[in-house]
């Protein structure tokens, strides 16, 4: 197989079967396109992988919630760990533990102050949208005092989830203790 038919089939078989759903595919898209031109012209004619991901969004039209720069930010910095960015706002119920999430990567679609000093938000994440409150006493840290705007994007842990008993609805409860890192939407963290 010449290298030519490789990268085309390769190619094609990305954009068909996208194997990790939605923005994730996009790093998993760059990184096999980028051993695909590494093996055809070796390590000189290569782009850094950050290019190559600006590169496959210009090329996909992906969802503009997900090329903001804080997300891009986001997916980097867990990559860097070795994580993969997986969506679970889409089937809440099957990553349900004891009443939390584990994980959360999101966008911040909306925000707003409540009576309380919370900030009331919709999150969105590779497979879904979700509202919730973020407590006023994390808003009072230094750190994340400006950081929770529109196109700001976080990763959170162990996030309780509010499900009243008569609704299809759920909410997150989120608190200092679960917070990882925030993005600012210029892609700095806090």
């Amino acid at each position: 197989m010449s290298g030519t038919n490789f990268k085309d089939n390769l190619i094609q078989f990305i954009e068909q079967y996208k194997i990790i759903p939605g923005p994730a595919c996009i790093v998993q898209t760059a990184k096999l396109r980028k051993l695909v031109d590494t093996r055809e012209g070796g390590e000189e004619s290569i782009m850094s992988t950050q290019q190559y991901i600006r590169k496959v969004i210009e090329d996909v039209g992906e969802d503009d919630d997900f090329t903001y720069a804080s997300w891009l930010s986001v997916i980097d910095y867990v990559k860097v760990d070795g994580g993969i960015v997986t969506g679970c706002f889409g089937d809440l119920k099957k990553f349900l533990k004891n009443g939390k999430l584990e994980q959360i990567v999101a966008v911040i679609k909306s925000c707003t102050s409540n009576a309380l000093g919370d900030l009331t938000v919709t999150l969105k994440d590779l497979f879904g949208t979700i509202f919730g409150t973020i407590h006023y006493k994390v808003l009072t840290e230094e750190r994340f005092a400006k950081a929770f705007t529109v196109e700001s994007a976080f990763i959170l842990h162990y996030v309780s989830v509010f499900s009243p008993k008569q609704s299809t609805h759920h909410y997150l409860n989120i608190t200092k203790k679960n917070m990882v890192k925030v993005f600012h939407k210029d892609g700095g963290f806090a």
